[in-house]
C-alpha cells in the first residue's frame, strides 16, 4: 500500500486549491489527480466510488479516503505534525474551527453562487451548476465586512485567528480569490487587501492559483 496522497480535484475549486497549496506550503508528497469541473467529471461512477457525495476535493491516504477540504486540513495538520497549522492546545483549535464553521455560511454560500452565477452557469450551463442564490450580491460585502472587522480586526490581526498563519487562511484566502476571476472590488476592504499580499508572499501560492489568476487576467482584458 502506497503511502503518497493523492489529491482528487480541480484547482479552479475553492476547496480544492485550499488543500493543494497546504500540501505544497509544508513540502508534503502528493499527486493531483485532476477531476475536471467543466467535464463534470466529479458525476461520474467512478469518481462516486471516491466519493459518494461527488464533491471536490478527496484525498487519498493509506488505503483511506477523506472528503471535505476543511476535515482534510485538520487531518493533515495532524497527521504530519504540523499542529502549529491548526492548533497545539484546545483553545487554539477552537479558534481555528471558529472560523472554519462560520465560512459555510458567512461567505462561501454568497461567494461561491455569484462566481456561479457570474462564470460557471454562462460558460458550462445551468446543467453543471444551477445557483439561484438571488442575495449573493448583498451577502457577500456583509461576509467581507466580517472577515476585515471580526477575524482580522481591521489589520489588527496579522492572520484570521491572530499573529499564526493557521488552516483558516489557506480556506479563507481561497474563497476570496475565486472573486478576483470576476472581477470583485476588494478596494473598500483594506485589511483582507494587506492581508491577501501576505498569503501571496507563502510557497505553493503560484502554482496553486495558476487556473483562478488565468480567469482573473483573461477577466481584465
Amino acid at each position: 500500500m502506497s503511502d503518497k496522497i493523492i489529491l482528487y480535484g480541480d484547482l479552479i475549486s475553492q476547496p480544492v486549491r485550499a488543500v493543494y497549496w497546504f500540501l505544497i506550503f509544508n513540502k508534503i508528497d502528493f499527486e493531483l489527480h485532476e477531476i475536471l469541473l467543466g467535464k463534470k467529471e466529479a458525476r461520474t461512477e467512478e469518481y462516486k466510488k471516491i466519493n459518494p457525495l461527488q464533491k471536490m476535493p478527496a484525498l487519498k491516504y493509506k488505503g483511506e479516503i477523506y472528503i471535505e477540504s476543511h476535515n482534510i486540513l485538520r487531518f493533515l495538520s495532524q497527521e504530519f505534525n504540523l499542529n502549529q497549522y491548526y492548533g497545539e492546545t484546545l483553545i487554539e483549535k477552537t479558534k481555528v474551527d471558529t472560523y472554519l464553521d462560520w465560512m459555510h455560511l458567512g461567505i462561501r454560500a454568497y461567494s461561491q453562487s455569484l462566481f456561479a452565477q457570474k462564470y460557471l452557469m454562462p460558460k458550462f450551463g445551468t446543467d453543471l451548476y444551477n445557483d439561484k442564490n438571488l442575495n449573493a450580491e448583498e451577502g457577500v460585502p456583509i461576509g467581507l465586512k466580517q472577515i476585515e472587522n471580526v477575524f482580522l480586526k481591521n489589520g489588527k490581526n496579522k492572520y484570521i485567528v491572530g499573529d499564526r498563519l493557521t488552516i483558516a487562511d489557506f480556506s479563507c484566502y481561497s474563497e476570496l480569490k475565486q472573486l478576483e476571476g470576476i472581477k470583485y472590488d476588494f478596494s473598500p476592504y483594506k485589511a483582507i487587501e494587506n492581508w491577501k499580499k501576505q498569503m501571496e508572499s507563502l510557497d505553493g501560492y503560484k502554482e496553486s492559483n495558476v487556473k483562478i489568476n488565468e480567469l482573473a487576467s483573461s477577466s481584465k482584458q
